[in-house]
């Protein structure tokens, strides 16, 4: 249940996310990025110029009651594992971390409900990209899903790898979007500005960065935001091509043919979904799917992982 919960939360905080920062608005990219500090006070509800609220405020009732959900059901598991100790197959260190995680997301969007601070928005994403790979792996680890072969089991460094550079794209993906840098390169390796400059390759992974604003609120776009936007595309590439390498040497393992197959599908769909919706001018619905097939790339890979590390244990009984 948490999980399904999860997944349904990441998704929604996406939507609302890109749809708040004007993702798939009419006047692309004029009308992108348009903050204004005073809507993103805490209790201050979001009107349109007609004064009627936004099209996203449905998804944003509903993110925060399966957050409140969610919430308590993280802290039941945690419960849960104080009470059993070491018995289950994570141990109390998973469970923890669930619940750290869960407190930091609760305090994070409380306290800081804001759109123009990158770190903020970076840890709202990690933190629910983090709660729904533990509660994966979690549930994974609690399941018998059959041995491999000893000699696949020595592909288990090649799988962790797999899994850190799908992290390292994500983290690469929400640092750019959180920085809004969408609208920097238009085409698909064609960008705004020199991105190759030296005072931009310093400033656009500075993780202390600000992202500035004009006398309107909107969001003024340096030439780093460009390089951030490339970057991401680049290191996709990277991953993918690992990713397809990886699959070529799993794929004749029976075993593993379910999870293979996921890998697969996950990393294709991304890349055909990445180049379609800079193809047709960053749609919203079509971003949010970008974000949902980034979890489910990293949900695969996880599964590989698992699949490929040997059991501490058996599960419980059930």
């Amino acid at each position: 249940m948490s999980l399904l919960l999860t997944i349904v939360t990441v998704v929604l905080s996406a939507y609302i996310r890109l749809a708040e920062v004007g993702i798939g608005c009419e006047d692309w990219p004029a009308c992108y990025a348009q903050l204004n500090p005073a809507t993103e006070k805490k209790g201050i509800t979001v009107l349109t110029e007609e004064g009627q609220q936004m099209a996203h405020y449905g998804a944003r009732v509903a993110h925060r009651y399966i957050a409140s959900v969610l919430g308590l059901l993280i802290l039941v598991i945690y419960l849960v594992a104080l009470r059993q100790g070491g018995k289950r197959s994570t141990g109390l260190l998973v469970p923890t971390a669930l619940f750290a995680i869960m407190v930091f997301l609760s305090l994070l969007g409380y306290y800081t409900p804001t759109r123009s601070n990158p770190l903020i928005t970076m840890g709202n994403l990690l933190g629910g990209m983090s709660l729904l790979g533990l509660l994966w792996w979690m549930m994974q680890r609690e399941v018998d899903t059959g041995e491999v072969s000893g000699s696949v089991c020595s592909f288990r460094p090649l799988a962790l790898c797999a899994t850190l550079l799908v992290s390292l794209q994500i983290v690469l993906g929400g640092w750019s979007s959180a920085n809004f840098a969408s609208a920097s390169c238009p085409g698909l390796v064609t960008c705004e500005g020199e991105i190759l400059a030296a005072e931009n390759v310093s400033g656009a992974f500075n993780p202390l960065r600000e992202v500035r604003l004009d006398d309107s609120g909107a969001v003024i776009r340096d030439d780093a935001l460009g390089l951030l936007s490339m970057a991401h595309r680049l290191f996709a590439l990277l991953t993918a091509g690992y990713l397809a390498w990886l699959v070529r040497k799993l794929k004749s393992e029976s075993a593993l043919r379910t999870t293979v197959l996921a890998l697969s599908v996950c990393s294709i769909g991304q890349i055909v979904v990445g180049v379609t919706t800079i193809w047709l001018d960053v749609p919203l619905l079509l971003l949010t799917l970008h974000n949902v097939l980034a979890a489910c790339l990293l949900l695969a890979s996880i599964n590989l992982l698992h699949r490929l590390t040997p059991a501490k244990g058996s599960a419980l009984p059930r």
